[in-house]
């Protein structure tokens, strides 16, 4: 009997085991499948990681992608951005002190900036009332300098090419802030000269450029500003035209402009002159007709001749020049031939190179001064050398501000000066040449439609839609 009871118990105690274990196993097998689950909760994809920059519109998909385009030389980089598209695994990536750095120049150059409402200006009835369109207006570039010197203190900020404080973008002037000015200055409308430079920085300002005109479509019309090292004695105004032609790929149709490039030779041993019929440029004029870009110039002394031949060369490209290396008599004698060319008019110093060195000068407040106190001289010369052109050539002359080197060139008071002397000049035409000189041979120019017949040489939105419909199929 007492075998026969131990055998029982034994069997008995072998039965719980086994159902202790099967109920083991099952908790086992649902902790792990809900720790998977939490585990695919948790881990994200680039792109989750960086949710700002998933508009389709941009070649760069991503801030990842943003700060990696110029390393596309790079294999190893390559193939990992390959290997995840075509796997959609997961990556978390890394950035490395360089990539930081960059992302954070394009942050800070398109961070927001609270701009206050303020009362509308007021003019003397005698003044232009209309709307402006500032024809030459200079975008500052980010810098590319050492990470180190993005902690400076803005007050020193480095010498610009004219002495005063060199504007840099998102280092001491945000793009928001000139949106700002802008739209409280009273212009409607800026052709806006992006720079653009050779190398590794050219893929930032791309960017930035590009994502400035998806936020504000209806204030700039772009041009691409792209000098070839001109600050170097071997170097070039404008880089080659396979260089401009891999710009212009990265954002097709986004430029509407090829310019300003100046001429000139540059001063304190930088390049040389550039004439308008140089092999350089003679090879850009096709890509220029492709794109259906304006072109500015500014042209350099004695290039009167060889900028005409150009002209007549081309009959189906817009140009635009301005400075003073040609005679007002010269400027007369060219917009008399060629349809197919206007004249921006931006000298407004009253004759005096004093006034222009305090414009792009050290201290704001020593440029204010001296306009308040020559206003008027300054507006009276303006009309002693210019009422008599724009009104014989009505439809073939732009006004424009020529702003940008000093920082405080994008400061409101000096916005509002600049427009306060422009109406206060046109408003001493005849009227009927006032809205055509302030801001609709601009709108027709930009529409390429001939100066002084009319003829639309081309709608450009339409012809781009073509062209990038064509290039799909």
């Amino acid at each position: 009997m007492l075998l026969s009871s131990l055998i029982y118990k034994f069997y008995h105690i072998k039965h719980i085991m086994r159902n202790l274990l099967l109920l083991f196993l099952v908790f086992f097998v649902f902790v792990s499948g809900c720790t998977q689950q939490a585990e695919q909760k948790i881990l994200k994809s680039p792109t989750e990681e960086f949710p700002q920059e998933q508009s389709s519109s941009n070649v760069l998909e991503s801030e990842i992608s943003i700060i990696k385009a110029p390393e596309v030389n790079d294999a190893s980089s390559e193939s990992l951005s390959e290997d995840n598209s075509e796997n959609n695994q997961p990556e978390e990536v890394e950035l490395t002190f360089k990539q930081v750095v960059w992302k954070k120049r394009i942050d800070a150059a398109l961070n927001a900036t609270l701009c206050a409402d303020i009362p509308k200006p007021s003019y003397p009835s005698s003044y232009y009332q209309g709307p402006l369109t500032d024809t030459h207006l200079h975008i500052p570039s980010i810098p590319d300098w050492s990470p180190e010197e993005d902690d400076f203190p803005t007050d020193q900020a480095p010498e610009g090419r004219f002495g005063g404080p060199q504007a840099l973008l998102g280092w001491n002037v945000k793009m928001s802030e000139i949106i700002c000015t802008l739209e409280r200055e009273g212009t409607h409308d800026n052709f806006a000269f992006f720079p653009v430079y050779e190398g590794k920085i050219s893929t930032y300002q791309l960017e930035i450029w590009n994502r400035t005109m998806q936020q504000y479509p209806d204030l700039f019309t772009p041009f691409i500003m792209s000098p070839g090292n001109d600050n170097e004695p071997d170097g070039f105004p404008t880089v080659d035209a396979e260089t401009l032609e891999d710009m212009l790929a990265v954002y097709p149709g986004l430029f509407e402009g090829y310019g300003e490039i100046g001429l000139y030779e540059r001063e304190n041993g930088g390049s040389p002159e550039l004439p308008p019929d140089s092999p350089r440029l003679q090879a850009i004029y096709p890509l220029v007709r492709q794109d259906y870009l304006v072109v500015y110039f500014h042209l350099g002394h004695g290039h009167k001749e060889k900028f005409e031949k150009i002209l007549s060369q081309n009959p189906d490209i817009t140009f635009i020049w301005h400075g003073d290396q040609l005679s007002v008599e010269e400027v007369e004698d060219i917009l008399s031939k060629y349809p197919n060319v206007y004249y921006g008019i931006d000298e407004f110093f009253g004759g005096e190179r004093e006034i222009f060195e305090r414009y792009v000068g050290k201290s704001k407040k020593e440029y204010l001064e001296t306009m308040n106190n020559k206003f008027d001289i300054v507006v009276d010369r303006g009309v002693k050398d210019w009422k008599s052109l724009i009104e014989q050539y009505p439809d073939q002359v732009l006004w424009g501000t020529d702003r940008g080197d000093a920082v405080w060139n994008y400061d409101l008071e000096v916005g509002q000066m600049q427009v306060k002397i422009a109406r206060a000049f046109i408003g001493k035409l005849d009227p009927a040449v006032q809205e055509k000189f302030a801001y609709k041979n601009a709108e027709r120019l930009i529409r390429g439609e001939d100066a002084t017949s009319g003829n639309i040489q081309g709608d450009k939105s339409l012809i781009k839609s073509s062209n990038e419909l064509q290039s799909n199929q």
